[in-house]
């Protein structure tokens, strides 16, 4: 019986830690932007635009792996999401799959429920900026409204990768948007990068995605840090479904 009644004084200290996590605000820092930026360059630098899974992938298949450990990486104040998902899909050309990329207007009805208005801002050559409204339900429901710089880089022999940078997410909360930076910190930065090419059976998909949130309060850890590090894997793997089902 003691047993039981201790399962129930857990169960109801869960439930009343959730909503005290959603009312925390913060504040994005100097420290912890400058945190990202430092592990962006040292991602991109790296970033030679070989596939990280050179082995040979069943067709429809998604591999999904974290660039360390649970995918999560600690730096002051925030927490840096590193994933990558591959795919090959088959019967599919190197061009089918750019034009689906460089939809921005599409993506509303291509990654719904997870985008829930999306347009294109603008276009020079291979440089695109575009505007999403993104929508995160796990227990709780966020609003982010993101603007990126996306560059298509052609590699040669039908090869492309494609370079995604967050350059502004705001929180909405309440129907109003509350400045950059501000908030409840879910999500501060959102990079992602693609690499395109051609296989014999179709085309090759792989998008790694880098992110950046708040840290967990320490008392809270226990009971919301699975919960925001498991957003990310799945947010990647429902991209990566999405756009599968896109050219398919």
């Amino acid at each position: 019986m003691w047993v039981l009644k201790l399962s129930s004084i857990f169960a109801r200290a869960i439930a009343a830690a959730l909503p005290l996590a959603a009312q925390l605000q913060t504040r994005l820092s100097p420290e912890t932007d400058r945190a990202f930026e430092a592990y962006r360059k040292s991602v991109e630098t790296r970033w030679d635009g070989k596939p990280q899974f050179p082995f040979r992938l069943q067709p429809g298949q998604i591999k999904i792996s974290a660039a360390d450990g649970d995918g999560s990486i600690n730096v002051q104040d925030g927490l840096i999401y590193d994933w990558t998902a591959a795919t090959v899909v088959p019967a599919v050309r190197v061009d089918q799959a750019l034009t689906v990329l460089q939809n921005y207007a599409a993506y509303k009805n291509v990654y719904r429920p997870e985008i829930s208005d999306s347009k294109l801002l603008g276009h020079e050559g291979d440089l695109w900026h575009a505007y999403l409204r993104m929508v995160k339900k796990n227990v709780i429901t966020v609003i982010l409204n993101g603007e990126f710089d996306v560059q298509y880089q052609a590699l040669g022999n039908d090869r492309w990768r494609v370079l995604s940078r967050s350059t502004r997410i705001a929180e909405v909360d309440g129907g109003r948007e509350l400045p950059p930076g501000t908030g409840h910190g879910f999500l501060w930065r959102l990079n992602a990068y693609w690499l395109i090419e051609p296989r014999p059976e179709g085309v090759y998909l792989e998008c790694r995605s880098v992110s950046l949130s708040r840290d967990i309060p320490f008392l809270l850890g226990p009971v919301i840090k699975p919960f925001v590090t498991s957003v990310p894997r799945e947010s990647l793997q429902g991209t990566m479904e999405a756009t599968v089902r896109a050219l398919r």
